[in-house]
């Protein structure tokens, strides 16, 4: 595992690579869902097609009857009979050519349930892959491919209701002193646990992002600095209990967090480095208090 930088220089880079939330998401999704959308109507108009063949039989063999019944019904007769002469091998072709025909239907309303039912689990398995794809291994946060399909998102709803988002951008302190003493598993085990204490302070409705290295980043939606205060602190609590018990021996977990909120009249990029500079403010002083 790569351990991060720990100077001032690091959150100034990542400009270079930041994605632009505001624009538009992923065409990957979008593509897939309109060829989806293309090929379900495909097997729907073989399945009415199928139906109105089904259906054109019935009404044949139906006006046929209809043709041998009708003179006697229409001139009343409580009786009639019907004459005809018919060769053994054209009943027997009849039935045959019936017999073929409804295999005919059973075939292709098989082969339809077939292609509906492997539709939907190829859409299952894209859904599937795409998540996966946004989610980090390690920590089973989103990562920062995710980023721009979220962050967007959140962005336009924000907009569009004119509610306001809160995010959090945050900074494990000491992991350098963690791969160094303890090994890299060890840093690896404590950034898993730093996904797990965001991810158990936050609702289910916001956002936890691993943005890489050390660095976490948490979107809140429909709240306000209050509200990003309220969960700042509980995180900072269960930090402490997690201190509490800690596993390795001589290591304390700690937290830069920064805050800032966004209503919509300022861009992204402005929000974000406004919290990155009261998360780095927060580690400066951690720095200054533990005499480094």
């Amino acid at each position: 595992m790569p351990e991060p930088k720990e100077d001032a220089s690091k959150t100034r880079s990542r400009g270079d690579s930041k994605p632009n939330p505001g624009g538009n998401t992923s065409e990957t999704p979008r593509t897939f869902s309109s060829q989806l959308q293309e090929r379900m109507a495909s097997i729907e108009k073989r399945d009415w097609e199928l139906w109105v063949l089904a259906l054109t039989m019935v009404a044949i063999l139906a006006v046929g009857y209809f043709i041998v019944v009708f003179p006697a019904v229409f001139m009343e007769q409580r009786n009639f009979f019907v004459q005809a002469k018919i060769s053994t091998p054209l009943v027997v072709g009849q039935l045959v050519l019936i017999l073929l025909f409804l295999i005919y239907v059973g075939h292709k309303q098989f082969h339809i349930r077939t292609l509906r039912a492997q539709s939907i689990i190829e859409a299952l398995n894209f859904e599937l892959a795409h998540a996966t794809l946004m989610l980090d291994p390690l920590t089973q946060a989103f990562n920062r491919t995710a980023l721009e399909e979220v962050i967007g998102k959140e962005l336009n709803r924000a907009k569009r209701q004119q509610t306001t988002l809160v995010f959090m951008y945050i900074d494990l302190d000491n992991l350098k002193f963690v791969n160094t003493r303890f090994g890299h598993l060890s840093g690896d085990l404590v950034l898993s646990e730093v996904g797990a204490i965001l991810k158990g302070c936050v609702r289910g409705s916001d956002y936890v992002i691993r943005m890489g290295g050390d660095e976490f980043l948490v979107v809140l939606a429909d709240t306000t600095l209050q509200g990003g205060d309220a969960v700042k602190h509980r995180t900072n609590d269960r930090v402490d209990r997690w201190n509490q018990s800690t596993p390795l021996s001589g290591y304390e977990l700690g937290l830069s967090i920064g805050l800032e909120e966004f209503d919509g009249t300022r861009t992204f990029d402005e929000v974000l480095a406004g919290a990155d500079a009261k998360m780095y403010a927060e580690k400066q002083a951690h720095r200054e208090a533990q005499g480094k």
